[in-house]
């Protein structure tokens, strides 16, 4: 598709066109049917460059709790994310794929799950961490940080965990097993179905209620 040429509303109009023709539109990123960008242009080419700080400060304002994150690309085979802390996640996400993770501005945590227990893996401004598939993990963002993440586009119906461990005791509270097609906005309200589930939320062992955590509450350095 080329620039579109319309004929402006009349003489008489203060847009300064004085009714020619006049170029109203180029072509534009193209986006899926979540609204989100593919790295293509709508007139089948592809997209230029993205100037990334200026893309964080237009979009930040959109990055909110729980999850805070928005998609770069979003693409056939992987996608790329910026997550703009604070977080609000009390969860343990686990997917049969790897994640990549890049620390644009300030630290965080990365809680995990290995086989040698629950541990915090720092990642500093600069750094950078790949996590291999299957291995439950828990990024903890504080105010002002940045990161990118590059994750694999799910195939159809494969599941992918929200696990929930019991703060006081370490019990399984809840493991929820699901076809994420969207992980911006589905990851988040399967968030907010648990934290509002009483049912769900509250351990079997010990009695402990998993309620939604403030955002940063759960960020390094806080109390």
């Amino acid at each position: 598709m080329n620039p579109t040429s319309t004929t402006c509303c009349s003489s008489k109009s203060q847009c300064g066109c004085r009714g020619t023709d006049v170029t109203t539109s180029a072509p534009q990123r193209a986006t899926n049917e979540f609204g989100d960008p593919t790295g293509w242009l709508t007139d089948g080419t592809v997209a230029p460059a993205l100037d990334l700080g200026q893309w964080i400060e237009t979009n930040r304002p959109l990055m909110k709790p729980p999850v805070a994150n928005k998609y770069v690309y979003s693409g056939k085979d992987f996608f790329v994310m910026v997550i703009c802390g604070p977080n609000a996640r009390n969860d343990f996400h686990q997917t049969d794929s790897e994640e990549f993770f890049f620390q644009i501005k300030g630290d965080i945590v990365v809680k995990i799950r290995d086989k040698a227990g629950v541990r915090d893996i720092p990642i500093r401004e600069g750094e950078c961490f790949f996590i291999p598939p299957n291995v439950p993990h828990s990024p903890r963002r504080g105010p002002g940080t940045v990161g990118l993440v590059i994750e694999r586009r799910r195939p159809a119906n494969e599941q992918e965990h929200i696990i929930y461990f019991c703060p006081g005791c370490g019990e399984l509270v809840h493991d929820k097993a699901f076809a994420c097609q969207d992980i911006v906005q589905h990851f988040a309200a399967a968030m907010e179905e648990f934290w509002a589930n009483a049912e769900l939320s509250t351990c079997r062992k010990c009695g402990t209620r998993i309620t939604k955590p403030q955002p940063g509450t759960n960020s390094p350095g806080a109390c």
